[in-house]
């Protein structure tokens, strides 16, 4: 039933953006008109979910909070086709009551995917596209006030999304629903070790403001199973 209402909710809200000519993996280039475009992105995102791990047999739910900083190089091998490569740095936060474990901001996290546009973003009708992307991270977490590392969190993550964006003078709103699961593994410094999983469906919602053909800034916001923001700035060029 929860999905099922979410499912209803995201295709009202791809329908209300349709209908009135408005527009994950975070940060979509959101209108494609040319073959071997380049796109480079350098964007701060701060995500919240649910993470659940198994701890000797018991299984527990925490609040699992990454801060990161990526840049994002995107290609147009073909009309509608993008695919991209990303790197940055990863912060993680595991947050179980009172108990917290946090990493610094200095883990490695890298990525790719893809993207196609089925619809081009033409006069009155918004670009409708479908992403599919994987990234990986290792983060080391230290128990609250403590001074070792307690243990190593390494997290894969899958997210495909559909979206729907309309270019609106310099302004281009999007929106649109992101679907994500990640596989996770831990291991403490005394090799006691296990598994854990998260995921399940966001709408997210964000807009690009453009201040030339090649520069423009970005913010986005998802929300329900996944709480996310995010924001950076964009610099294209078209072949």
């Amino acid at each position: 039933m929860r999905i099922g209402r979410i499912f209803i909710l995201s295709l009202g809200l791809i329908y209300g953006i349709c209908s009135f000519g408005l527009a994950r993996e975070v940060m979509p280039w959101v209108t494609p008109t040319s073959i071997g475009g380049f796109n480079i992105e350098v964007y701060y995102a701060n995500s919240t979910q649910e993470l659940r791990l198994d701890i000797k047999g018991q299984e527990t739910a925490f609040d699992y909070v990454s801060q990161k900083v990526n840049i994002k190089c995107t290609f147009r091998p073909g009309l509608g086709v993008e695919v991209y490569v990303l790197a940055g740095l990863i912060g993680s936060e595991l947050k179980d009551g009172s108990t917290s474990y946090k990493g610094k901001m200095d883990d490695a996290l890298y990525g790719g995917g893809i993207r196609y546009v089925m619809l081009g973003d033409i006069v009155i009708l918004p670009a409708v596209s479908f992403a599919l992307g994987l990234t990986h991270s290792s983060s080391y977490l230290t128990k609250e006030n403590g001074t070792e590392n307690d243990f190593k969190l390494d997290t894969t993550e899958l997210q495909g999304s559909v979206m729907a964006s309309k270019k609106i003078g310099i302004i281009t709103p999007y929106a649109g629903v992101k679907f994500f699961h990640n596989w996770v593994r831990w291991k403490d410094e005394v090799g006691d070790k296990g598994e854990g999983k998260s995921g399940d469906i966001s709408p997210f919602l964000g807009g690009k403001l453009s201040f030339s053909p090649f520069l423009s800034i970005k913010g986005e916001i998802s929300f329900v199973d996944e709480i996310t923001y995010a924001g950076g700035l964009s610099l294209s060029l078209g072949l």
